[in-house]
């Protein structure tokens, strides 16, 4: 805390300015077409004083006698400075300023061009508005701030992964995940610890992040998205789902320069299940000690003996409810993330040296979720006459530790499905102790859990990841319109993870070897061990031409053409054993068993020829060309080139008709069309062989190694070799409108993607021999609307008021699927299917409903519960009906304070955390009516049949007795009626984050010989709320992944969090 308050005590201590006499000055600021500027804003330069003219553009300011220079601005026009000299009185001229005109972008290839020649939405975000929360990965600072962008964090965990969707999702099985490109070299994001050559399937829902999440924030100088296949059809098949152009910082020509960013952050757990409070331990009404349900009697607050018996002792305590038990369980996380960059250079050499370091250790009560990052950056350029050359070399050093956040057959539960199944009248704290007598293997209080404690302290999963990536460009300026350029990149990674779970068997004649009051045995853990060792590596080279010429008077091209080579390998080793020898000792050579090992290799190469061309006319109408043509080695011979053409144009309509730009600033329009390619994984147009894990075979399964012998087998998918490439198609309209000196403005795009040829594993029946096929097939169609604004309601001298909002609606639909496949099952949990179907959104539901009568009316059984269907019903699409994003920022002199809001409306997801908290009675919907009996409303018995033998059916009059009032809450005793429970809705709003800054004046960040000093308190993530169908997680979180499968939802995933913290950057 004392250094806390000495980070605050410290500007404060310096603000203290000394003031000569003042002298007054009066003046009139002007345009330049001579008509006065109302209320422009003048300001004493190295000072926080300053003023407004007032509407006829006249100000009186006091200055003091040592200050002689005077900031004018006013939006629409140039910031002026103005020496007064020795003047009274001032005339001041400001320039239109054309901003507009001039914004340049990031596009394709990392190419940059001015915005108004682009025909396409593009968002960018300088570093400042990505660092505003000192977020450890580039995206976190992100959400709810890109329209049709959905940026979410898979859980509270340290270095979770992001999922990153742009316009919705288009494909089956491939990735949905947009390209990362760093300064134009595309970038590996994979997750580490991947048991495939995808880089998406993780063991055991250990989440150590995706790699994209290596960048370290604070070297980032912009990012840039783009989301149509006119912006990303120069990139290929890589680009399918949009672009991520991540632009880094490079030094500058001047005196040397030292950047110091420095914040800690700390956080709480954040939504958690609403638990009951009226029922305690126990199963259908009774009580019952080794029981680790809710379904017990009603709380009295009675003293009452409980759980296991050790020894003839046992313990007491309030028979009552425990407020906080859950989140009592989670402590205060902590995270420290600094960067300290140098750079400098002259006319003709630059260069800049970073050191970034981030240690996190998340809300569990060890380190089991901890995260720590060092990163070490080097980029320089040089130029030699018409030589020019640039270098950039990035290394990163990750450790991590995860806590398991999914079943795993044969390795028990989640961490997390450990604690919320704990009776609501348990204080979960006394659990610490987790070897004590009345709480460890033995005699923990259920055999049919394990003591979270234990989980944490006994069991592990780790990752270490080295990573190189970096580029090399050499360019020579032909003459002044043309250039030749060569860029070669790399992205190595060599990762290796560890999952172990601790032997251990309850004690002969113990609690939980059959001594508890139900007889009940718990499970033995034999112990196990797994190590994966994963290497990726990628290989970019461009090799290209770019022009840039002005033809005539009237006309300019610019344009770009090249030859791409890329090459991605991979190899993945994984090894595990069952059954330990000696405890705590976690190598797989510890157990007399077979280990069962299985590698992977893989390597994938595209060519690439590409060209881009746009021309210019008078400055006010663009028109660009694109091609690309790629040769993949993941597709046959005969249909393994591909070609993808696009074309955009942007007219600038108020530089056109010469519009008043005191009215409208800027006007545009724009329009595009394109194609991008998506080829294959590797290997999927042959048959291949696989080293034996477990063969699947439609009678049973078979291990290898069987008897010491190793196995080969066909593979269970078929080979296709007339595989070809998923092809996508969109067009996109749009505009942009500036007004009023850019106090209001829009942006706007209808954009329409077809998605055709699907590339995706069919089933086929089994006696064939195999299991699937890979096919094109299928038809994906998305197409929506995107809304940005803009508007400066309020902009004085010492307080300014700045709005942006965004809206996003896309639609997505299944147009096609194969002749006679009426669905394919994307994900599945218990009885519910999330599928892809014909007519229907990419992406929906199917579980089990009451089976009805024709007129509506619900069909139960003997003991009055609801009977199933004979088949499944529709529960709703994981699609949005609209995202909506506020950012709200208020300047007062050199205080800054910022908030922005993040509402996802509409979708559902299946939550296994209201499963399970269903299941044992502690979810608060459990005590509906008073846990007493009743009747299903408008349902209705069988009865008997007439005389077509059809059923007759009377009104039920049959109760849900006490003794059978839990089944109703379960899925297997409740099929027909227990998925409305657990496929919710995952709408929610958020405050995303909140921040306040302080600018100290150059004047006195000088005093502590520093260029600039600031300070910002922020806080992420403080509020969330979700409908009322919703009161156990964050929709937001998901244990499957970060792709379309993660749409299923959460099955008991980790919760998210809340933090808050304090950054300070100082520049010298």
């Amino acid at each position: 805390m004392k250094k806390v308050l000495l980070l605050f005590a410290m500007p404060m201590a310096v603000v203290s300015l000394a003031y000569s006499q003042q002298r007054q000055v009066t003046g009139t600021v002007k345009g330049s077409d001579g008509n006065t500027i109302s209320f422009a804003t003048i300001q004493i330069k190295g000072t926080s004083t300053g003023t407004t003219a007032n509407a006829s553009g006249f100000f009186q300011l006091g200055i003091p006698g040592d200050k002689t220079i005077l900031i004018v601005r006013s939006v629409g026009y140039k910031t002026q400075e103005i020496s007064v000299g020795g003047n009274s009185t001032l005339s001041v001229l400001l320039v239109s300023d054309n901003t507009n005109l001039q914004e340049v972008v990031v596009t394709g290839l990392g190419l940059s061009r001015e915005k108004k020649t682009v025909g396409y939405a593009t968002t960018n975000f300088a570093t400042e508005q990505i660092n505003r929360v000192a977020p450890v990965s580039m995206m976190d600072g992100l959400s709810g701030k890109i329209a049709g962008a959905e940026i979410s964090t898979t859980s509270g965990a340290p270095g979770a992964s992001n999922k990153v969707i742009l316009r919705g999702y288009s494909s089956l099985q491939g990735s949905n995940q947009p390209l990362y490109v760093v300064d134009g070299v595309p970038l590996n994001n994979d997750r580490p610890g991947s048991t495939d050559i995808k880089g998406s399937n993780v063991m055991g829902g250990y989440d150590f992040g995706n790699n994209a999440n290596d960048i370290n924030p604070n070297d980032i100088e912009a990012i840039s998205i783009l989301k149509g296949a006119a912006a990303t059809a120069i990139y290929g098949s890589r680009a399918a789902s949009g672009v991520v152009l991540i632009t880094t910082k490079k030094g500058k020509s001047g005196k040397l320069k030292v950047d110091v960013a420095s914040s800690a952050n700390y956080s709480k757990v954040g939504m958690l299940p609403t638990m009951q409070d009226q029922f305690g331990q126990g199963w259908g009404g009774t009580f019952i000690l080794s029981e680790n349900g809710s379904w017990g009697p009603r709380l009295t607050g009675e003293d009452k003996k409980w759980g296991s018996i050790v020894n003839g002792e046992q313990q007491s305590k309030p028979f009552s409810f425990v407020k906080n038990n859950v989140r009592n369980y989670f402590t205060t996380g902590k995270e420290y993330n600094n960067t300290v960059s140098v750079s400098g250079g002259n006319e003709t050499s630059t260069f800049l040296l970073s050191y970034g370091n981030v240690y996190s250790d998340g809300v569990l009560p060890t380190d089991a979720d901890s995260y720590k990052r060092n990163t070490f950056s080097v980029r320089a350029t040089t130029k030699y006459n018409k030589f020019s050359a640039s270098a950039s070399f990035n290394y990163v050093n990750k450790v991590a530790k995860a806590a398991s956040t999914r079943s795993e057959a044969g390795l028990g539960s989640s961490l997390f499905e450990d604690i919320i199944q704990i009776p609501v009248d348990m204080d979960i704290s006394k659990f610490k102790d987790y070897k004590g007598k009345f709480y460890n293997v033995d005699n923990y209080f259920t055999p049919y859990a394990e003591n979270p404690y234990y989980s944490l302290y006994e069991n592990g999963n780790n990752l270490r990841s080295n990573r190189v990536f970096g580029n090399i460009g050499l360019k020579y300026a032909i003459n002044d319109w043309l250039n030749a350029e060569w860029r070669v990149g790399a992205d190595i990674t060599n990762s290796g993870s560890k999952t172990y779970k601790a032997k251990n068997r309850p004690s002969a004649g113990s609690w939980n070897d059959g001594a508890n009051v139900e007889g009940q045995t718990r499970q033995e853990d034999v112990g196990y061990v797994r190590e994966n060792s994963d290497y990726r590596g990628e290989y970019n080279s461009d090799l290209m031409l770019t022009l840039n010429k002005k033809l005539n008077a009237d006309f300019t091209l610019d344009g770009v053409a090249g030859f791409n080579l890329n090459q991605r390998e991979g190899k993945i080793f994984n090894s595990s054993v069952k059954g330990l020898t000696i405890p705590g000792f976690y190598v797989i050579s510890n157990s007399p068993n077979t280990p069962i090992s299985s590698t992977q290799e893989f390597v994938r190469r595209l060519y690439g020829l590409y060209a881009q061309a746009t021309f210019g006319f008078r400055e006010y109408l663009f028109v660009t060309l694109n091609a690309r043509n790629d040769w993949s080695s993941t597709l046959p011979d005969k249909s393994n080139s591909y070609f993808y053409p696009a074309v955009n144009a942007a007219f600038i309509l108020s530089q056109a008709l010469k519009l008043d730009p005191s009215v409208i600033s800027y006007a545009k329009l724009r329009a595009s069309w394109g194609k991008t390619g998506n080829d294959a994984l590797p290997y999927l147009t042959k048959t291949v062989l696989n080293t034996g894990q477990v063969v699947r075979i439609p009678f049973g399964t078979l291990d290898f190694p069987f008897n010491g012998i190793p196995g080969y087998t066909v593979g269970d998918n078929i080979g296709n070799p007339d595989l070809k490439p998923e092809i996508s198609s969109e067009y996109e309209v749009g505009g942009e409108l500036k007004l009023f000196h850019n106090r209001l403005g829009f942006d706007v795009a209808f954009y329409n993607k077809l998605t055709n040829g699907q590339i995706l594993a069919v089933p086929i029946t089994p006696s064939s021999g195999y299991s699937s096929i890979t096919q094109n097939f299928g038809k994906v169609r998305n197409k929506g609307i995107e809304l940005s604004a803009m508007v400066v309601p309020v902009e004085t001298t010492n307080f300014s008021w700045n709005i942006n909002y965004t809206f996003a609606r896309n639609k997505n639909i299944v147009e096609e699927l194969p002749a006679g496949l009426d669905q394919v099952v994307l994900n599945s949990v218990y009885d519910a299917k999330f599928v892809a179907r014909k007519g229907q959104p990419l992406g929906v539901f199917y579980a089990p409903v009451a089976a009805t009568t024709p007129d509506g009316k619900t069909i139960v059984d003997a003991k009055g519960l609801p009977i199933a269907a004979q088949t499944d019903g529709y529960y709703g699409t994981s699609q949005r009906d609209f995202t909506m994003g506020l950012v709200n920022t208020f300047r007062y002199k050199d205080f800054t304070l910022g908030f922005s809001i993040d509402w996802r409306k509409g979708g559902v997801f299946y939550s296994g955390t209201a499963d399970l908290t269903y299941f044992v009675g502690n979810a608060y919907q459990t005590t509906f009516n008073d846990r007493r009996a009743f009747v299903i409303p408008n349902s209705v018995q069988q009865i008997g049949t007439d005389a077509q033998a059809k059923p007759v059916y009377g009104e039920n009059t049959i109760p849900i007795t006490d003794d059978n009032y839990d089944a109703y809450w379960y899925h297997t005793t409740n099929k027909g009626d227990a998925y409305k429970q657990r496929i919710i809705d995952k709408t929610f709003l958020k405050l995303r984050d909140i921040t306040l800054s302080y600018n100290l004046p150059t004047s006195a960040a000088r005093r502590i010989a520093a260029n600039n000093l600031s300070l910002t308190v922020f806080a992420r993530n403080l509020f969330i709320w979700t409908p009322s169908g919703n009161t156990f997680i964050d929709p937001e979180v998901s244990n499957y992944g970060n792709d379309l499968n993660s749409e299923l939802g959460e099955f008991r995933s980790m919760p998210s969090t809340k933090s808050y913290g304090v950054s300070l950057k100082v520049s010298f």
